[in-house]
């Protein structure tokens, strides 16, 4: 069975761990340069606010109302989100982070009351040890399991799959909220009479091939109960994580490093493809949770570190570089590691800014940008990873310091978790 665990308005959520003075206060973050609100409490929905919203058309309306404005913390987020999939290592040998608040955890075969008793558990540890919310879904793919997780929302956090009536359930469930159907697929499918997930589980293979592409087929086999989607980065991203468990573990760090060429090749594919660049990038590396006990509070080990980019960037030789820089900063040497991943964040539009003049900062990207241009060709012709990073790079990119670099964040949360200048203080 899969376990889809998602924490609930992440970001706002680790806005309001450091701040007990916003429990149920509305809470919205922004998004680089303070342009729009990309999450929000459930508070600050029943005012209104919806999650795309322009910040300055809504800026007035937010402070005539209590509204608590964050601009987005990164660091904070990235570092929370390793505590969490910390915390979910120790409940399943194989794992898969699939972005930076959402995972899918892979457990053994139980009885029905045992996987609820274990999501239960779950919960109750992230609450514990982070002070973060999670909800868990309950289900045989991936897609039943993210069903269930919206369906745990509002059913004490937990949702079973096979504590329900499968038809039943399908039928209460939009098909524009189905994972995988995106708004131009739901309008045709809602034209063609299908309007929930049960008339789209029903729906011949041959016809979802032929209208809603590959994918769509995929979504149709998952919700007849049967894995077709295996390793996923996120569709539309705010930001993309590439991760997998190794097969076998693994000791040296030239053999992380190869994993990590792929990671960033698999996760900087997606971004080009959606056209954006990232500015910031997060490195995790585990090895194998503990299995002589069912609930082993002890972590072999479980690390994650970021850093922000000089510039934003889609341009793989840079991203590489960083992210092995990163996971030599956490190696430690004598662990067999069964667990790597990259994040990239804090992504934005993938447009030129106009300038006047071409320095030599523009030329270089350009000509960065066609090259990768070219090898986006060769791999879309012959094949994905004809062409590939080499493992290995040694370039380490200095991490910057000087304000002038640092995003528009007037809003911007202490870093509570890595920096100890700004450590909270208990008064």
């Amino acid at each position: 069975m899969i376990f889809h665990v998602d924490a609930n308005s992440f970001y706002a959520s680790c806005e309001r761990l450091f701040r007990p003075d916003l429990r149920d206060k509305p809470i919205a973050v922004l998004s680089n340069n303070d342009g729009i609100i990309v999450a929000l409490t459930k508070e600050c929905k029943a005012l209104g606010l919806k999650r795309g919203n322009t910040y300055f058309k809504v800026k007035n309306f937010c402070q005539s109302n209590g509204v608590q404005v964050f601009s987005s913390n990164y660091t904070l987020y990235a570092d929370m989100s390793w505590r969490l999939n910390s915390i979910y290592s120790l409940f399943a040998q194989r794992y898969e982070i699939y972005s930076i608040d959402e995972s899918f955890l892979y457990l053994p075969e139980m009885e029905s009351s045992e996987y609820s008793s274990v999501a239960h558990k779950l919960k109750e540890m992230a609450q514990q040890y982070t002070g973060i919310p999670v909800s868990v879904g309950i289900a045989p793919t991936k897609t039943l399991a993210k069903i269930c997780n919206k369906l745990a929302k509002k059913n004490g956090g937990v949702f079973n799959w096979l504590d329900c009536d499968p038809d039943s359930t399908l039928k209460g469930y939009p098909v524009e909220d189905v994972w995988g159907i995106g708004r131009s697929k739901a309008h045709w499918l809602k034209s063609h009479g299908i309007k929930n997930s049960l008339e789209l589980k029903n729906m011949g293979l041959d016809k979802a091939k032929k209208y809603l592409t590959l994918t769509g087929m995929n979504t149709v086999l998952e919700l007849n109960g049967k894995n077709a989607i295996d390793f996923v980065s996120r569709e539309k991203s705010q930001n993309i994580c590439s991760s997998r468990s190794f097969r076998e573990c693994v000791y040296k760090f030239e053999e992380i490093e190869k994993a990590l060429s792929y990671f960033c090749s698999v996760a900087v594919k997606k971004m080009r493809d959606e056209k954006q660049r990232c500015t910031y990038i997060y490195v995790t590396l585990g090895t194998a949770a503990p299995i002589e006990t069912e609930f082993n509070p002890k972590i072999h080990y479980f690390n994650g570190v970021g850093k922000k980019l000089n510039e934003p960037s889609s341009f793989l030789p840079d991203i590489l570089a960083a992210a092995t820089e990163l996971a030599g900063l956490i190696f430690r040497p004598g662990y067999g590691y069964r667990k790597a991943s990259v994040s990239l964040l804090a992504l934005e539009p993938d447009v030129e800014t106009p300038r006047l003049f071409e320095t030599q900062e523009t030329h270089q990207q350009h000509k960065q940008d066609l090259a990768m241009q070219a090898v986006d060709r060769v791999n879309l012709r012959y094949g994905t990873q004809t062409v590939k990073m080499a493992a290995g790079i040694n370039n380490p990119v200095s991490i910057p310091t000087n304000s002038s670099w640092e995003l528009k964040r007037d809003f911007k949360s202490p870093n509570y978790t890595t920096r100890v200048s700004e450590f909270p203080i208990a008064r």
